[in-house]
């Protein structure tokens, strides 16, 4: 988590990040990552951010997420709650996906 201020309230809050990977951490994930932050903002959930990085870093960049949204279909146990990033891809399902996010998001 990392600190930032409201922009409404003007208090220091804490940023929580939810992680997105792929290859290169470049065009699918940050893809992924910029469709959810703006459902994300859309539901004003202004404390969260979708952050794409490669499957290299993914170990490191897991520590301290809420969840990761897994567009490579793994089915790897990371520790944390998973969430099918394929749907954010397709369309299909996307809204279900979302909704998961958003349960995993409040219960954190």
């Amino acid at each position: 988590c990392s600190s930032w201020t409201h922009p409404v309230t003007g208090r220091a809050s804490l940023m929580k990040k939810v992680i997105v990977a792929c290859g290169n951490g470049v065009a699918t994930s940050q893809t992924v990552a910029f469709r959810i932050n703006r459902m994300l903002e859309k539901e004003n959930i202004t404390n969260v951010r979708v952050e794409a990085v490669n499957l290299r870093s993914l170990q490191r960049e897991l520590h301290g997420a809420l969840a990761y949204i897994d567009i490579t279909n793994s089915h790897m146990d990371y520790g944390i709650p998973t969430v099918n990033g394929l749907a954010f891809l397709s369309g299909e399902h996307k809204e279900e996906a979302f909704q998961e996010l958003i349960k995993i998001i409040k219960n954190r």
